[in-house]
Order: C-alpha cells, then structure tokens, then sequence
C-alpha cells in the first residue's frame, strides 16, 4: 500500500518544480527582451553615428568643392538684375538748365528752349474727356507734355473720387514775351511759367472763380498730388526759403520719385536740390515711389563738359537744377531695353523717355 505521506511530499515537489519552473521561465524571457532592447538601442546609437558621419563627410566635401550650404551669401542673380552696370555719358551746361527739377527765379534765370516742341495743347487733352472734368481759362494754352498728361491723370482721378468737374487751369505756361507784354520790368526767365512745367489751379461756381481753401473737397488735389509726380510749388510755411507768398494754387510737376519724397519730408524745392547733393552714384538717394517703383536718385555738378555715371541696364532721366548740376534719377524697378540703354548711354539724357 502505498504511503500517504509519500503521495503528500509528491505532491508538493510538483508543486514546487511548476512554480520553479515558471519563475525560472519568467526571467529567461526577461533577460532575453532585455538583450534584445539592448540590441535596438545600439542600432539605434549606430545609425544616428553613421547619419552624423554622413552629414559630417558631405560639409567637408561642400567645404572643399567652395559650396558651403551655411555659409551667408548675396543672393545669386545670373541676370545682373540687383547690380548696376555703369557708363559715362558726356554732359554740359545745356543739361544744367532743362528738365523738371530746375529752379526758376530771380536768382536762377531760366533760358527758355529755342522751339515749343517741348509742349503740348491743354485743350487737346481736356477735348480726350467726354464730359469734360475741367476747364481751362484761355490764360494759357500750353503746357510741358508729361507735366500735363500727370495733371490730366491728377484731374480724372479727382473725378472719379469727388464728382466735381469744375476745376480750372488757369495759368499754366507763359512764356517771357508774353510777361513782359503786361509788365515791361520783368525780367526774361524769371518766372516759373516759363518752364511750362506747373499751372495756377482754381475751381469755378456760379461764374466765380474760388480759390481750392474755400472748400475742403478740393483738398483731395492737395493730398494726392504727390502720387501724380506733382508738388505745390510754393507752399505758403516756406515763403522765406522760395522767395514767393501767397502761391499755394500753383502746382508744379518733378516726377514721382520726387514729389513722394518732398511731401514725405514736408521740404521745397530749394530745399530738395540742396539735400541731393549729398548724394552720389555709389551713395545714392533711396526712394520708394507712390508709385509702386523703387527709386535711386544722386547728383552729379556739371562744369563745361563733364563725363557723368548713368547705368545701362536701367530707365533714368536726367534734369537739371538751371544752378550747375544734373540729378539722374535710376528707376530699379524697370529695366531698360537695349536700344533704350544706347540711346541714354550716347545722349546722356533720357528726360522725356522714360520720366519716374
């Protein structure tokens, strides 16, 4: 028979070994998942070395080949868009004293140009518009051509904004003859009419003729002339420096670029010339235009015959300042043409060509 207890300590070393053998299991799979995230943190420590290694190889050869990708560098431009490419053009005292930023007064005679083809008929533009948006009182019939085709443009917009179509140019060129006609003391080339380059503004009611500060409509010419190329030439704060009172109804045209910068700085004419010769080809005037152009502006003095930079692969304009120099006026944001660059190039002046 056999014995109870024997079947009792049988019992218990089964027991005994099941639990043994499960522990001793547990810890094998422990251990062998422990080998193996071992194994995958080394691969891991092994590929992120060989990456490095990779990135560390391919520096040294961008390094040696003279094309390090971190390396700060002016922005590669095959075409030359963002460089100047410069020639000289040949400039004289003529050049000095045309153009729309000249200075015309008694202590700057204007020498008038030998022919009127520098002019144009207001009626013939103001006859474009149908309705008419303004008048002109037969004072003056003429004007210098960009001059007016910007106050034309000045005037259809300020349609548009306001509905008045009762705007009157009312002096616009004059020429020294004709001056000396009404006034036997006038001295030739001493008037800004004379130029063609500005007008005398006003605005007609009821068969009278009113000046534009007797209605706050009309300051909307004020306000945005500027964006048109077109300034006040004499504006009423800065009497003492242009030598003329009471003259805030003439409006004078220099060109975008300018009028933007002379309303920004709240400066004159005078006061303008004076500021640009401080600026040169390498060190010129930066200007953002009203009109959307980026602008670089310098001035060059002109004694007989002087050799002066223009670029070739951009617009410009040259004008003079009727005192001794010359601004050119480099327009960044159009290229010029070949035939445009040679023709700048060879008669080193562009007024009328491509005014800013």
């Amino acid at each position: 028979m056999a014995n109870p207890n024997d079947r009792r300590s049988n019992h218990r070393d089964v027991g005994f070994n099941t639990i043994h053998h499960s522990a001793v299991g547990k810890r094998r799979k422990t251990a062998t998942r422990q080998k193996y995230t071992l194994f995958a943190v080394i691969a891991l420590l092994a590929l992120m070395i060989a990456v490095l290694l990779v990135m560390a190889i391919g520096g040294i050869i961008a390094n040696v080949s003279g094309d390090n990708p971190g390396q700060d560098k002016p922005p590669v431009t095959p075409s030359g868009k963002d460089k100047i490419v410069w020639a000289s053009a040949p400039m004289d005292t003529a050049h000095t004293q045309e153009g729309p930023l000249v200075l015309v007064g008694a202590s700057h005679p204007y020498k008038e140009p030998s022919t009127n083809s520098h002019l144009a008929q207001i009626n013939d533009m103001r006859m474009t518009h149908n309705p008419r948006i303004y008048a002109s009182a037969g004072l003056s019939a003429y004007m210098e051509k960009n001059a007016l085709k910007a106050l034309d443009t000045l005037l259809v917009d300020f349609h548009a904004a306001t509905g008045k179509d009762n705007v009157v140019l009312r002096y616009a060129y004059i020429s020294s003859a004709d001056l000396q006609k009404n006034n036997p003391a006038f001295v030739a080339g001493t008037s800004d009419y004379n130029t063609g380059y500005g007008c005398e503004l006003a605005y007609m009611q009821d068969g009278k003729t009113y000046q534009f500060s007797a209605d706050s409509t009309y300051a909307w010419i004020s306000e945005n002339c500027h964006k048109y190329g077109i300034i006040i030439r004499y504006p009423a704060e800065k009497s003492e420096i242009t030598g003329v009172k009471d003259e805030d109804a003439y409006y004078r045209y220099v060109g975008v670029a300018h009028a933007t910068y002379m309303k920004g700085q709240n400066i004159c004419l005078e006061e303008y010339i004076t500021l640009l010769k401080d600026y040169t080809p390498e060190k010129p005037l930066k200007i953002a235009g009203a009109d959307g152009n980026t602008y670089e502006v310098y001035y060059v003095a002109v004694n007989g015959s002087t050799s002066v930079k223009v670029p070739t692969n951009y617009a410009y304009t040259v004008s003079g300042t009727n005192e001794g120099g010359v601004v050119i006026t480099v327009n960044r944001s159009q290229p010029a043409s070949p035939s445009e660059s040679e023709s700048e190039t060879d008669t080193g002046t562009s007024a009328g060509t491509t005014a800013p």
